[in-house]
């Protein structure tokens, strides 16, 4: 079945970042783009600028939505516990939502911009340092002896989801909340109690 032809910015990202999946972007061209998109090259540059802009909205596209979505849940007034599981339901949800660009963006940093790179290398350190800050804040509230270090714990929990997009489905059948307790009863070793509903 052939593609709805691409008719913003948004659509091209998108049929960039499935050729990209598919080809690398290095053997991606821009011939390969507007076949994806259903569009013609003189067209497509009405909408872009190089295939390394494209690459790069692909980081914008990724992080700024969910950034904004970790702001506004560690802001909240939650409980650590459910702060914990909410970033973990959400971090399942996005790399679901957009698996695409989750495979372009981790499997194509090398051939970032150095200014996108740094963007996105600033971002995955400021995700980690927050949510290594919340595990040390449940581990507090709960009066428990850490059994791992907050940051490592981090770093592994949130390379584990945001790599999901290398074998998760979420059209399977393990469904985004099964998922979602998984990891959970995954953490319930270093944070006891944390895969358990509650207050």
């Amino acid at each position: 079945m052939a593609r709805q032809r691409a008719t913003t910015t948004a659509d091209i990202i998108e049929a960039a970042a499935r050729v990209f999946q598919t080809k690398g972007y290095r053997s991606s061209t821009i011939d390969d783009i507007c076949l994806e998109a259903g569009i013609s090259r003189p067209t497509i540059y009405k909408y872009i600028e190089s295939k390394l802009w494209l690459l790069d909205q692909m980081v914008a596209h990724v992080t700024e939505e969910l950034s904004e979505k970790l702001q506004d849940l560690l802001t909240s007034n939650l409980s650590p516990r459910e702060k914990i599981r909410a970033v973990v339901k959400l971090h399942i949800e996005s790399a679901s939502s957009k698996r695409v660009f989750y495979a372009t963006v981790w499997g194509e940093q090398p051939e970032l911009s150095e200014l996108a790179l740094q963007s996105f290398r600033s971002w995955t350190h400021t995700v980690t340092r927050d949510f290594a800050e919340l595990l040390d804040d449940y581990r507090k509230s709960e009066r428990l002896e850490p059994k791992a270090d907050g940051t490592v714990l981090a770093n592994l929990t949130l390379t584990m989801l945001t790599s999901l997009f290398r074998w998760y489905d979420p059209l399977g059948s393990t469904t985004p909340e099964d998922l979602a307790h998984q990891v959970l009863v995954m953490l319930s070793g270093p944070l006891p109690a944390i895969d358990q509903d509650g207050a």
